[in-house]
Order: structure tokens, then C-alpha cells, then sequence
């Protein structure tokens, strides 16, 4: 239910943010923004007493995430957001994730500095976090999920074969109450050849730096804006390649760098993602930006760039295979009419069936031998078969390494939720 009584109360503001975007408005990104600076406050006044705090929404209808959100941004903590809450398959995910809050790795009332040679200086930092002076963050909490991202710009020219350091220093309490130091160094070869960049680019580290920019500018700009931001940021960086790398060759022809030749495809995947999109709702929209804020580095791809397995033909697998198969490329050739699919994106998993699907199958996985009348929001029970045992044992793999319980969607081919 919208808080809608008291200190912090909301409004339900999705019906104007649909009639907005249905109408081209471009202050529709406003209704994105915290409603007003009562829970920022509050978050701050938490924050100064060392509270994180986590949301859990299990809701049916518009809670305003884009509001709620500021107080576990400020305070180190995160929003789960439960949409639509389900009785029946959801309890398990939130168990989960309550279980997993408490019990993963964690520091407490913790303080981090990101110190760096001359010639750089550091420029920002991006997370879930308290900034009240300019060369430290406070962290309330810090985990192991959490990721704080530091970008760095030049002041100064380097010289040529020499290095350049960076020290990353946390102060932080365990959760037995000892105060503990970690710091991490880094020195890192210098250069004046571009073609050096390019060539040990590394491609996840950059898409994630431009997943986590769009996100910050979805609340402040229109998505047209933010979407041809990331374009031209894709560009520019294979135009620099082309300009001063690649050798001579025809206007036509497409070059890219060897370390960045995927990233026109996950830019085209953001663009299409969630957090871009125009038909998208505004809670799902700011539950994006949510994440995205402090996602890290090996879950940033796959957050808008899903893994994709067949799951109809595991029993094919010798034993001593790895749980997980190769994932396959997101293109229509790779899709049988009888096939069934998970599609995961470390969130959220959907398990596409083909119209051709053999029942038998169906009846190995799922228990029912027909599509007809399952729900869209599916628990996976464990049968007494091989298919079953292989299929539980690969979401259940996906899990472990997602550190995130999948809520799982079943889904057919012209469904609405696929």
C-alpha cells in the first residue's frame, strides 16, 4: 500500500507519469526524482547515526521506488522490489533474500578514501553511499553484493614507461566489532600510443561505467537524451579506434577494436533494456536505476544483456559436465519450436516454451503436460527424473553464482510477459 499518511507521505504519481509519456511530455523524467527532500533528509539524519536500511516491497500496485529508493541509496542499503507480489511462489525469493541480507559478508559504520598519482585526480564516485566531504564516502554498510564505482580524469601528462598508483583504503567495523583497514594498490603502465588502450581494454569495466552514467541521467533527462547518450558514446569510442588505430580500409567496412567488438551489441541491449524504454513503468524504471546504482562489474552485463540456456536437452550432459551449459547466442537461429529455454539476467529468470514442445517434457520439468492454465510466476519443484534433477541443479547454480534467489516467469511465444 502508497504510504499515503504521515511524515515522508506519497502520492500516486503513475497515472501522470503515463499520461505524460503518452502525450511526448519532456519533464515526464521528473516524476523519476524523489517527490520531495523529506526522505532525502531522513536518509542523511540515518546515515549520520551509521543505520543502513533496506527496503522490501511486496506490492500490487505503484509504491513511487523513485522516492522510497533515497533512503537505502543514502544509507549503504538496497530496495527489493517484489512486483506482483505473488503468496503463492514469492515467499521463497523474499525468505531468501532476508536470509542472504543478514548472513553475506559485511562491514559496518565504514569509511573509504581512493587515493591516486600525479597527473590524476579522482573526479566521482557512484554507489550507495553518504558524501559529506569531498575526499571521503560514508558507508553505514558495506557488502559484498555492493559496488562503488570511482571515475578519474587527467590533469596532467604523464610520462612515458613510467606507472601510475591507486590506493583504495576502507575503514570498517566486522560485524564482531572489531575496526579493521583493507587497503588495495594498483600500479598501472602508462602510455602515449593509443593503439595500447585499445588493445587492453577491458570491455565489462567500460559497459558497466556506461550502464551506471545512463542510469544517473534517467532521473534528470528525457530517455531519448539518455539513450543517444550511449549511442554516441559507442561511437565515438569505435570512431577513435578507426581514426588514429585501424589501417587504411574502405568507409564501408565496419572495424573494431578486439577487446571492444561486443560492446555495439550490449549498447544495443541497453537501449532496449528496462531502465530505456519508453513502455516501461515508473517503478520498474527507478527499481533499474536502484540497482544499477550499485550493481557490480560480472552482474552489470547480464543485467541487460541476458544468458540464454536450453534447458530440453540437459539429459544429453555426461555428469562430469559443468552444471551450467554453454550459453547460447541471443538470435533467432538458436530456437527450436521444441524447445524450452531460461533466459536470466541475475534478477529475474524466464523460462520460454515452444509452441512444439513434446508434453512429456513438459510433464519431466513443470508436473503438467499442457500450458494451459499454469501461472505466469512458477515455482520449480524437483521430480523423481533426470531432466528434472539436471534443470534444478542449473537454476539452482545460477542462483549461487547471482548471489540472488531468480523469481522465476514462465512464458510462451506471443505472451505479453515474454
Amino acid at each position: 500500500v502508497l504510504p499515503s499518511v504521515g511524515t515522508g507521505s506519497l502520492s500516486a504519481r503513475e497515472t501522470e507519469g503515463r499520461s505524460n509519456i503518452s502525450s511526448g511530455d519532456k519533464e515526464a523524467h521528473k516524476l523519476l526524482q524523489p517527490v520531495d527532500k523529506t526522505l532525502k533528509t531522513m536518509a542523511l539524519e540515518f546515515a549520520e547515526y551509521q543505520v543502513c536500511v533496506d527496503v522490501f516491497l511486496t506490492t500490487q500496485s505503484y509504491t513511487d521506488v523513485a522516492s522510497i529508493s533515497v533512503v537505502p541509496s543514502t544509507t549503504g542499503g538496497r530496495v527489493y522490489y517484489y512486483f506482483p507480489f505473488s503468496a503463492l511462489s514469492d515467499p521463497a525469493k523474499l525468505f531468501n533474500d532476508l536470509r542472504w541480507n543478514i548472513t553475506r559478508p559485511q562491514g559496518l559504520e565504514a569509511v573509504m578514501r581512493v587515493r591516486c598519482s600525479q597527473g590524476l585526480q579522482v573526479q566521482d564516485y557512484s554507489g550507495n553511499f553518504c558524501k559529506r566531504v569531498p575526499t571521503d564516502i560514508d558507508l553505514p554498510a558495506i557488502d559484498s553484493d555492493k559496488t562503488i564505482m570511482v571515475s578519474f580524469k587527467h590533469d596532467d601528462k604523464f610520462q612515458e614507461n613510467s606507472e601510475c598508483g591507486f590506493q583504495c583504503a576502507l575503514l570498517y567495523t566486522t560485524v564482531y566489532g572489531q575496526r579493521r583497514i583493507r587497503v588495495i594498490n594498483i600500479s598501472l603502465p602508462c602510455t602515449s600510443m593509443l593503439s595500447n588502450l585499445f588493445r587492453c581494454a577491458d570491455l565489462e569495466a567500460q559497459f558497466t561505467y556506461v550502464v551506471k552514467q545512463a542510469a544517473n541521467g534517467i532521473p534528470s533527462s528525457s530517455l531519448s537524451q539518455v539513450r543517444d547518450q550511449v549511442t554516441s558514446t559507442c561511437i565515438n569510442i569505435l570512431q577513435s579506434y578507426r581514426q588514429y588505430c585501424a589501417s587504411v580500409s574502405s568507409s564501408g567496412q565496419l572495424i573494431l577494436p578486439e577487446a571492444l567488438k561486443l560492446l555495439p551489441l550490449y549498447t544495443l541491449a541497453l537501449t532496449k533494456s528496462i531502465g530505456l524504454r519508453n513502455d516501461g513503468r515508473l517503478d520498474d524504471r527507478s527499481y533499474w536505476v536502484s540497482i544499477v546504482s550499485s550493481v557490480s562489474v560480472s552482474l552489470a552485463v547480464p543485467l541487460v544483456f541476458p544468458r540464454m540456456i536450453a534447458l530440453h536437452d540437459l539429459t544429453s550432459r555426461d555428469d562430469e559436465d559443468p552444471l551450467i551449459p554453454n550459453p547460447l547466442t541471443l538470435n533467432s537461429e538458436n530456437i527450436q519450436d521444441n524447445g524450452i529455454y531460461l533466459l536470466e539476467n541475475g534478477e529475474d529468470g524466464f523460462i520460454h516454451v515452444r509452441n512444439a514442445v513434446n508434453p512429456a517434457t513438459l510433464e519431466q520439468i513443470f508436473g503438467f503436460s499442457s500450458l494451459a492454465g499454469a501461472p505466469n510466476l512458477l515455482v520449480l519443484e524437483q521430480f523423481d527424473n533426470v531432466l528434472s534433477r539436471k534443470v534444478n541443479e542449473v537454476v539452482n547454480e545460477i542462483r549461487r553464482q547471482r548471489c540472488s534467489y531468480l523469481r522465476l516467469r514462465l512464458c510462451q511465444k506471443g505472451d505479453p510477459s515474454g
